[in-house]
């Protein structure tokens, strides 16, 4: 029940609505499979004693309906009838796996797309707290296992329905035959489930685990594949990767010889159970051949679609259970960001529009990362003017990037405020964003053009010429351009590897100008180049100066020489220079 409550809060209504149609499907399909085994007895007894066969009402109104004069043709129509049957209910079956299959993947699009948008929405100290490769397992892996745990769902309800429908049927032909084979067949399941549950949900815990561990692997031995080949590493993070997916490979070898194991005892126990049951029935109550060998000939049909039905049944309820820590690690990461978006919601109706008039002020501005002691800032107050530059230098570690987050809007203060002519950021952080030019020390860049890394998330039609040719001239990028084969067209590579430090800086400059914004925060733009190298970048914002207010956070002195107002970040503090 707990894995059906965390369902009925996944899925929207439109999706608990597919869900029930499918439901209907199925019971059409197990319909059509009754039919299919309810027409063979009446074949089989009319290919044994034809003259009984009019014995029954139904046979005798087909028999004068059609005129005719003996009971071969009344057979004959009986297997014609059979082939319909058959042929209708295998259609209609292809159909309803259509369906199933159809509703599986397409919800399981929907489900990724879903979290994907709640993850990016999420605040910027969410993704602080959070290890990419989690983020990644729970996107790629765990809704692919979450709607492998439904789709086994499905077909168990599919498997129950069929087998509930051919019980009752087999129940009125024979009760002893059929109770005695239903009731070892539940306890072998009651037993399986029993046995099997703990080490299945724990195993797939696990498993997990060793997904993200995976992600995690792959992604620093090629995110830093130059350090790996300089020190000789590659034995390392192969050997983790390695270690990683030989934990995966255990849980899920482990977990399908688990689920195939009740499979030959299921087999062995039914075909006792149903032999054991004619024998006693024909020894004690001594029947005649006349009447075992049509119910025996149901029986064995029966027992032919009946069999793969309860192992199947076996293997979706171990599918289910494997797969219940990915179910409720969807549920509880959905739940989370619901309630965060709904805070998001209620604070979005009062959001206000910033208006970049004045000045920004910093009032008694206090900070800790979650988990540390230590407060990074506190009752910090300082004053920016706009078009002013302001630098930030100070110690690693001092608090210098988190004043900048937390002026970005990034990070929220646990007391003070950011308030810009009088207004907090945080009751207008969209309007703020908009208005803010950020360059990182280390620039990322997708693996694209020149030209859709400076416009960045603008689809190529949407991008203004104008705006490119701007941002391209004040990051002094003309020069670079003119010298590609492919200009602005050219691919940079993943992470810009094709590109120097100095180009991807200038690429990273205009990109921020390109959005024209009224602030530009460098944090620490220029550390990690070369003396020429910063020179070049610094002469391109140097041009900044006066025409847009700058935020420069930096080490070395010749970077800040221009800034008008200069303060050292120490003790949760800042002393102007």
């Amino acid at each position: 029940m707990d894995v059906v409550r965390k369902l009925n809060y996944i899925f929207n209504t439109k999706q608990k609505v597919e869900i029930f149609w499918l439901f209907v499907i199925i019971c059409i399909g197990s319909g059509l499979e009754l039919m299919g085994v309810s027409v063979i007895l009446p074949i089989i007894n009319g290919i044994m004693a034809p003259d009984k066969m009019l014995e029954e009402p139904v046979y005798i109104w087909i028999y004068e309906k059609f005129h005719m004069t003996s009971v071969r043709p009344l057979i004959m129509l009986l297997l014609v009838s059979l082939i319909v049957v058959y042929v209708i209910k295998n259609a209609f079956l292809i159909y309803m796996y259509n369906k199933q299959y159809k509703f599986i993947f397409e919800n399981q699009r929907v489900l990724a797309d879903r979290m994907v948008k709640c993850y990016m929405s999420q605040p910027y100290l969410f993704h602080v707290s959070k290890n990419s490769a989690e983020l990644l397992r729970n996107i790629n892996e765990d809704t692919g296992n979450f709607f492998g745990a439904l789709q086994a769902g499905i077909k168990l309800l599919t498997e129950l329905m069929v087998c509930l429908v051919l019980g009752v049927y087999l129940l009125i032909k024979d009760k002893t035959i059929t109770i005695s084979v239903v009731c070892l067949l539940a306890i072998m399941l009651w037993l399986s489930v029993k046995v099997y549950k703990k080490n299945l949900v724990r195993m797939g815990a696990r498993n997990r685990f060793y997904q993200m561990s995976l992600n995690k692997w792959v992604q620093q031995s090629f995110g830093g594949i130059k350090e790996v080949k300089i020190l000789n590493k590659e034995k390392f993070f192969y050997d983790k990767y390695d270690e990683a997916y030989r934990g995966h490979a255990k849980s899920e070898y482990t977990y399908h010889t688990l689920l195939m194991v009740p499979k030959p005892i299921i087999e062995t126990m039914c075909i006792c159970g149903l032999l054991g049951a004619i024998a006693i029935k024909f020894w004690w109550r001594g029947a005649d051949i006349t009447y075992f060998v049509p119910i025996l000939s149901v029986f064995a049909i029966a027992a032919f679609r009946l069999l793969p039905s309860f192992n199947r049944i076996t293997e979706y309820l171990g599918t289910i259970l494997y797969q219940k820590s990915a179910i409720t690690s969807i549920y509880e990461d959905l739940k989370e960001i619901d309630e965060l978006n709904a805070q998001k919601r209620e604070k979005n109706k009062e959001e206000k529009a910033i208006q970049f008039q004045n000045k920004i002020e910093i009032k008694d501005l206090t900070f800790s990362y979650p988990g540390a002691e230590k407060e990074v800032l506190k009752d910090l107050n300082l004053e920016i003017r706009k078009k002013s530059s302001v630098a930030f230098i100070g110690h690693s570690g001092a608090g210098k990037t988190t004043l900048a987050d937390i002026l970005m809007g990034l990070l929220k203060p646990a007391k003070g405020d950011v308030c810009v002519d009088g207004v907090s950021i945080f009751e207008g952080l969209n309007s703020w964003h908009q208005i803010i030019g950020y360059i990182p020390q280390t620039i990322y860049l997708m693996d694209d053009t020149i030209k859709n890394n400076i416009a960045f998330g603008i689809e190529e039609k949407e991008i203004n010429p104008a705006r490119l040719k701007y941002a391209v001239e004040q990051a002094q990028l003309s020069q670079l351009i003119e010298e590609l084969e492919f200009g602005l067209d050219t691919k940079i590579g993943e992470m810009g590897v094709r590109l120097s430090g100095g180009q991807r800086q200038r690429i990273g400059i205009a990109r921020a100008l390109y959005h024209n914004p009224e602030i530009l925060v460098l944090d620490e733009a220029t550390s990690a180049l070369d003396n020429e190298t910063e020179k070049a970048v610094m002469d391109a914002i140097e041009t900044l100066h006066g025409k847009m207010t700058l935020i420069i956070i930096a080490h070395r002195l010749s970077t800040i020489k221009d800034c008008d107002y200069v303060y050292e970040i120490g003790d949760g503090k800042a002393t102007q220079k």
